[in-house]
């Protein structure tokens, strides 16, 4: 099996070749984004896209969690849910999130912080209920 793999010619290590690549003979040359896979770029259009045409309501919840407050946003696309968009809102929020069936739990009361940076995220149908 390790036959397979390339090894690195000691040979052809000398000043000019200064990376593993180089002296492996592999290219320098970036890696290609394949035709399937869609840029960064389209993905954040894509996402600002799918938030400007969805209604989303945020609630304050308290009971069931022994007096907590929780925040249920409600109304986002499917993938949004599981996406990066939850990832980023939790980390400029500074609090936990949790998915369960088509919501997202935010820890506290998170309305106002979270409309305001949904809308930044170019979402035009926020409400608080």
């Amino acid at each position: 099996m390790r036959s397979s793999q390339k090894r690195i010619d000691l040979d052809k290590l000398d000043a000019e070749s200064f990376t593993i690549a180089d002296a492996m003979g592999l290219s320098r040359e970036p890696a290609r984004l394949s035709a399937e896979e869609p840029s960064r770029a389209d993905a954040e259009s894509a996402r600002d896209h799918a938030l400007e045409s969805v209604p989303l309501r945020l609630f304050l919840e308290r009971k069931g969690r022994s007096g907590k407050n929780v925040t249920r946003l409600v109304g986002l696309p499917p993938g949004e849910r599981s996406g990066r968009l939850v990832k980023e809102l939790k980390q400029n929020l500074g609090c936990g999130a949790a998915i369960k069936e088509d919501d997202v739990f935010f820890q506290g009361d998170q309305r106002v912080r979270l409309s305001i940076l949904l809308k930044d995220l170019g979402a035009r149908n926020v409400k608080i209920v």
